[in-house]
């Protein structure tokens, strides 16, 4: 099973890359892109994304990565608020400022806000924002904004709650988990260098669960016309354990803070 999990996820990704080199070279032709192929090591070395790092004791990080019913007293949906995080909660990052996703089962008509928390490792808040809801449900990026930039070695907490009744913030809907920023100095000038297949063979071996995805939804976003691109997002997001209805929902780079 964790075998068959493994090689639907690798060809995700690798067709995902290879179409990707497909259309640029189409649109922007160069003798570098028109020799680009995907190299036979890729799958393979795409794998060890799926050794997702663990906190200092055994086992995954504490967190939550699906909304439950339990006490929430925001109204059902078929499918829950949901973060897109390895099924550890612990993601890690390049990036001082980057993008997490969640998928959000409620929409701006019905007046709720979304609140963002970011907790360092003393419990401070460093970060805490009320944003809009989307036009519709679906797959939103939230950014770490530049005044708040993380940490290298640095562990931080989130949550994400949708306020359905602002009287009873018991009754949230609330997910939480992880994230961990990495020192980037041996990956920057390799980085630098890197064509968009080597930049996420580099991601995928060094786990670095944000830059995958935020690149993936990069690809979707840029060429929104291109099934093979839109395929290759949800089998990633399947065979990371996501469910068909997440997988398919709508992608929006947003969202409007609130005032």
């Amino acid at each position: 099973m964790k075998r068959r999990f493994h090689s639907k996820l690798v060809w995700a990704l690798v067709w995902a890359i290879a179409n990707s080199f497909l259309i640029h070279s189409f649109l922007n032709p160069s003798p570098a892109l028109a020799q680009s192929t995907v190299s036979p090591g890729l799958v393979q070395r795409v794998m060890n994304l799926f050794n997702p790092p663990r906190n200092r004791n055994s086992g995954a990080a504490a967190g939550r990565q699906f909304a439950g019913a339990g006490r929430d007293l925001c109204p059902p949906t078929s499918t829950p608020l949901t973060a897109l995080v390895p099924s550890t909660n612990l993601g890690l990052t390049l990036d001082a400022n980057p993008t997490l996703w969640f998928y959000i089962p409620y929409a701006a008509p019905q007046g709720y806000e979304t609140e963002f928390v970011l907790i360092d490792a003393e419990e401070n808040d460093v970060y805490k924002q009320n944003f809009a809801l989307p036009e519709e449900p679906g797959v939103i990026s939230i950014q770490i904004p530049e005044q708040v930039a993380l940490e290298a070695g640095d562990s931080y907490r989130w949550v994400i709650s949708v306020m359905c009744n602002p009287e009873n913030r018991s009754g949230d809907a609330t997910v939480n988990g992880w994230i961990q920023r990495v020192d980037s100095e041996n990956l920057d000038d390799q980085l630098a260098a890197a064509t968009l297949e080597n930049k996420m063979l580099l991601y995928s071996e060094n786990d670095l669960w944000y830059e995958l995805l935020t690149t993936l939804a990069e690809l979707r976003r840029d060429q929104f016309n291109n099934a093979e691109i839109e395929a290759a997002w949800k089998e990633f997001l399947i065979a990371a354990g996501f469910s068909e209805a997440v997988a398919s929902a709508p992608l929006n780079f947003c969202c409007t803070a609130s005032d």
